[in-house]
């Protein structure tokens, strides 16, 4: 039987258009079978050992060998690392240290922070500060025509290269914090300890409230001090107690109830005593209570962390007074050696000169005056 041509069979071929039915016909069995190919490989190449699928696998081509940095090239990279740190720590330890004095002089004495808890607050500062200035300063240095090291990307990932750039960071950093201690010679450290007593005795003298009491015992006396939290006025207190002649039975030391402010929390101590004596379990007289809460009042205006202030206060003061002494001494000494008196009938052989505040006065001898 002969064969009709397509075109007879599918009109549509002959305008050049292809049919749907015809084209997923001819297509389908070729599309069917490359799959069924495809998944035949995949298995057998499944079914194959480790070591069949690697050798069969197609062999990378071979590279060069990757050269070594040279010593000029680590030692660029070196200097390239450290020398941006340096500036780094530098600022970072300029601005904590400047920044941290400047917290402990203000919110330190307004909030009573201690100085560490505004060296905090200073690092905080300073870290934020290198963050935004660090890229400033890396560039910077860049521009400044540092010598460039030349790696390539495979170079830079090699060891030696990334332990010989943090080596170069670890120094310069060692380096610029050493540099930032500058600034202690620039600051008083000490200011913000003076402020801080000030702000002790102006705000939290008249702050505080001591009660003598022989009713609640009849063996001891009982002593209430109520007032602001302040360093050292325990042991003020204490010390002050010990002094007068009273032995401490004991001591309690509570929050008290609705004192607390924005600035802190005011406590209540409790001291128990008696009057010293070996076998005396006696309370205070009561003509001597008075006394005693005003011992313990001027306690409260002295806590004995300022002790050490007031300590170095008092020698400055001293010395500051011998100095005034020696200037006076050394004034006159220099004004008797201004002064030279020649009494009548004695005739100096030469003439001796007098250095005054202003000029020389050369005095003559009786000889030249003679002559004139």
């Amino acid at each position: 039987m002969a064969s009709r041509p397509l075109s007879l069979v599918f009109p549509s071929m002959r305008r050049g258009v292809w049919p749907r039915q015809l084209e997923r016909a001819m297509l389908w069995p070729a599309a069917r079978q490359g799959a069924r190919r495809v998944r035949a490989e995949q298995i057998c190449s499944r079914s194959k050992p480790r070591a069949l699928r690697k050798s069969s696998t197609v062999a990378p081509r071979p590279t060069e060998p990757l050269a070594a940095p040279t010593r000029q090239q680590l030692k660029n990279h070196f200097v390239m690392s450290m020398v941006p740190m340096v500036g780094f720590g530098f600022m970072d330890n300029t601005i904590m240290i400047q920044a941290g004095n400047a917290i402990d002089c203000t919110l330190g004495v307004v909030l009573g922070m201690s100085t560490l808890s505004a060296a905090a607050v200073g690092q905080i500062v300073s870290g934020a500060g290198s963050v935004i200035f660090g890229g400033t300063l890396e560039r910077m240095f860049r521009a400044a025509g540092l010598p460039s090291a030349g790696f390539s990307s495979a170079q830079r990932a090699l060891p030696v290269v990334q332990k010989v750039g943090m080596f170069g960071n670890f120094v310069g950093v060692v380096i610029g914090c050493t540099l930032g201690l500058v600034n202690l010679l620039f600051i008083d450290t000490e200011r913000s300890s003076v402020l801080k007593l000030q702000a002790l005795t102006d705000e939290q003298g008249f702050a505080f409230e001591v009660e003598a009491n022989n009713v609640e015992r009849n063996d001891a006396t009982t002593l209430k001090v109520r007032g602001p939290d302040v360093d050292g006025l325990l042991a003020s207190m204490t010390s002050a107690l010990t002094a007068s002649g009273y032995s401490l039975v004991e001591l309690h030391a509570s929050p008290r109830e609705g004192g607390c402010t924005g600035t802190g929390c005011d406590v209540e101590d409790v001291f128990v005593v008696r009057q010293r004596g070996v076998g005396v379990k006696k309370q205070v007289d009561d003509e001597d209570l008075d006394e005693l809460a005003r011992t313990l009042l001027a306690a409260t205006k002295d806590p004995l962390s300022a002790h050490s202030l007031k300590t170095q206060v008092h020698d400055l003061a001293e010395d500051n007074a011998s100095l005034a002494e020696r200037i006076k001494k050394l004034e006159k000494e220099l004004e008797d050696r201004q002064i030279m008196v020649v009494p009548g009938g004695i005739a100096p052989r030469m003439a001796m000169p007098v250095q005054f505040k202003d000029r020389n006065v050369h005095h003559e001898t009786v000889e030249n005056a003679a002559m004139k």
